[in-house]
């Protein structure tokens, strides 16, 4: 779940050629306040004070959900030096907070220039070669409904057609909550979406 989007980050982020680092943080890992830090990137990284090591880590594309349940990243980590295995033997961690942030090369000072997204791992599968978590938000995690409250940018939220949060009055009689349907009928400006959140992101408030 992402903090606001800053307008330097969105400016980074639109130039050509540009692509954000990934920094990762696995929270207490050893129930002491214990931390990992781990960087997407060919060396290691400092970022607000903290140092993250370059390490071999990549995320899945993170997607939207139509039917407005939780989207599952999963975060992928070489096992082949085996240092991610000893942590597997020694703790459980399942529920472990899991923070991502995007930044990029150029603006690393600049601590307000980032991407903020928080998960929690529920579950992981270990090879020779690779661990693969699997992260939910808590709210999956703990098995608890999530609140109405939702940000998506494809899929309108109105649950009726035609009501009063709709607003279309003309002849057509059904809708797939789509904005290329919205657009089509003239009703764009109802449109009960979100078009200019960030692709590949759902957002839970």
């Amino acid at each position: 779940m992402p903090h606001n989007v800053p307008t330097e980050y969105k400016t980074t982020k639109n130039a050509q050629m540009n692509k954000p680092i990934n920094l990762y943080i696995l929270h207490n890992y050893d129930g002491l306040n214990g931390d990992l830090r781990f960087a997407e990137y060919k060396e290691d990284i400092v970022f607000d004070g903290n140092t993250y090591t370059a390490f071999p880590i990549s995320l899945d594309t993170m997607t939207e959900n139509a039917q407005g349940e939780v989207d599952t990243i999963k975060i992928r980590v070489s096992n082949v030096s085996r240092a991610i295995q000893y942590y597997l033997e020694n703790y459980d961690l399942r529920e472990k907070k899991v923070t991502i942030y995007q930044v990029w090369a150029d603006q690393l000072t600049d601590v307000d220039n980032a991407m903020i997204y928080i998960y929690y791992i529920d579950k992981y599968l270990a090879s020779e070669m690779a661990v693969e978590f699997e992260c939910s938000s808590k709210f999956d995690v703990l098995d608890i409904e999530l609140p109405l409250g939702r940000y998506m940018r494809g899929v309108c939220r109105w649950k009726e057609f035609k009501d009063a949060d709709c607003g279309y009055s003309g002849v057509e009689t059904a809708c797939n909550r789509t904005i290329t349907h919205c657009r089509a009928r003239s009703n764009i400006a109802r449109f009960g979406a979100f078009p200019s959140v960030p692709t590949q992101r759902t957002y839970i408030s």
